[in-house]
């Protein structure tokens, strides 16, 4: 779940917001943010359907808008080894379409966490 996400990775964020929730039953659409403390924010897209996620997108990008990583799984890069699974790296100004190791916003969680520093004061030791 998204709170337990938050809770896990609390050393590196500052804020987040639901902006939609759409639910029936066990389908649901959601769409979030969430800031972290270098001022970067993480765009989530999720569609769940029957239990699966179907489609996903989680945009990292700086506090200015420019991306740096989007995650993702439409199916335009056919040519990616984890295909549909993907992620468009940003780097000086050259964006490259690159394996992802899947759809799991804990895995995209967990690469961002390896890339912001946590300010002293708010280490916390279960990081």
């Amino acid at each position: 779940m998204l709170i337990d996400l938050i809770e896990q990775y609390s050393a590196i964020v500052q804020s987040w917001t639901v902006t939609n929730f759409d639910r029936e039953g066990e389908d649901f659409r959601l769409k979030a943010q969430i800031i972290f403390v270098d001022g970067s924010q993480l765009r989530i897209r999720q569609m769940v359907i029957d239990g699966r996620l179907l489609k996903y997108a989680y945009q990292w990008q700086t506090q200015e808008g420019d991306l740096i990583i989007r995650w993702d799984n439409a199916t335009h890069w056919p040519e990616v080894a984890t295909f549909p699974h993907h992620k468009h790296v940003a780097r000086n100004q050259d964006v490259t379409v690159m394996p992802s190791r899947g759809a799991e916003l804990a895995l995209v969680l967990e690469e961002i966490a390896l890339s912001i520093k946590i300010p002293p004061d708010t280490h916390r030791d279960e990081f």
